[in-house]
């Protein structure tokens, strides 16, 4: 008679007969075979347990707004409890364990959330999307110092994330004082040229983003003493980008990259260039004019240097 179980599933239920060895000894090879149905199943039942939880998790994200706090509330704690109830079966999963405490971190529960992601970290310290989470928790926390590491392992696990380099970027900005504090880099210079890098990097994986190669050439403003030809270039980079994708000339865009390149002009002495660009590409638009008046104060103090 055909069995109406699916094979793997009658397989695992032990329902048909195990080789025997010679002596009568059970089989060493069935015994790995029903083992490795096993973890296949095992495999199975996490898959479908984490895609429910997830599908239910996106659901309220995209419901949050129009629920009241009460359903919210309940809402959040039965999904909650299903992520507790899924690593109660699977606590060695780290996706499971990051998914739940990408989860919490969106809910304010940093602290579980935190421990969460160091016990993902001990089961897989390659695990790069859980090293930035945990990254961006340790940084809000007291001691953002302790998130380079996991910055680090990120970018370097994952290099061809672009968001992961640009995180990486506002990190180093953002705590430069801390990190030279404590010790972790030796000089601004270091810090500067690792800021840089990691903008540059996310260049060169998204090179078609403009707002990353925007973020690149804003970043030499943050260095302490800017490559001005270096950022000039960075900053023709954005012009030519958002050009090829259709920016409007006379736009907020166009016009600010106009504003930056006379910037980068004024500091490299090519005064004439840099007025130029102000009483051309970067004029007529009120939300710019202010930075337009301070680059041809800059320009006029340059002019008027003995």
């Amino acid at each position: 008679m055909k069995s109406f179980f699916p094979p793997l599933l009658f397989l695992a239920a032990g329902a048909v007969s195990v080789p025997a060895a010679e002596d009568g000894a059970p089989s060493p090879g069935s015994d790995v075979a029903v083992a490795e149905i096993a973890a296949a199943r095992e495999r199975l039942m996490l898959k479908d347990g984490l895609r429910d939880v997830l599908a239910r998790r996106a659901a309220f994200y995209a419901e949050a707004e129009t629920l009241s706090e009460n359903e919210r509330s309940r809402r959040a704690s039965d999904i909650a409890s299903r992520f507790e109830t899924l690593l109660a079966r699977f606590p060695e999963s780290a996706p499971a364990l990051f998914c739940f405490a990408e989860f919490l971190r969106d809910g304010g529960e940093t602290a579980r959330a935190e421990e969460l992601l160091l016990r993902a970290e001990k089961i897989d310290p390659d695990f790069s999307a859980a090293q930035f989470l945990l990254g961006e928790i340790l940084a809000a926390g007291k001691s953002p110092e302790k998130a380079f590491p996991r910055f680090s392992a990120a970018v370097r696990t994952a290099p061809d994330a672009a968001d992961f380099h640009l995180g990486f970027g506002e990190y180093l900005t953002d705590f430069r004082e801390v990190l030279l504090e404590k010790g972790i880099f030796s000089s601004r210079a270091a810090l500067d040229a690792a800021m840089l890098g990691e903008f540059r990097a996310a260049c060169a994986v998204a090179p078609a983003d403009v707002d990353a190669r925007a973020r690149f050439a804003q970043a030499f403003y943050d260095a302490e003493n800017p490559d001005w030809n270096a950022a000039l270039s960075a900053w023709n980079a954005v012009g030519a980008l958002a050009e090829k994708n259709g920016a409007p000339a006379g736009g907020l865009l166009r016009a600010s990259v106009a504003l930056h390149r006379a910037r980068a002009l004024a500091e490299l002495g090519r005064l004439d260039e840099a007025e130029a660009l102000l009483r051309g590409d970067a004029a007529g638009v009120p939300a710019l004019e202010r930075s337009r008046r301070e680059v041809f104060e800059i320009i006029s103090e340059k002019r008027n240097l003995p």
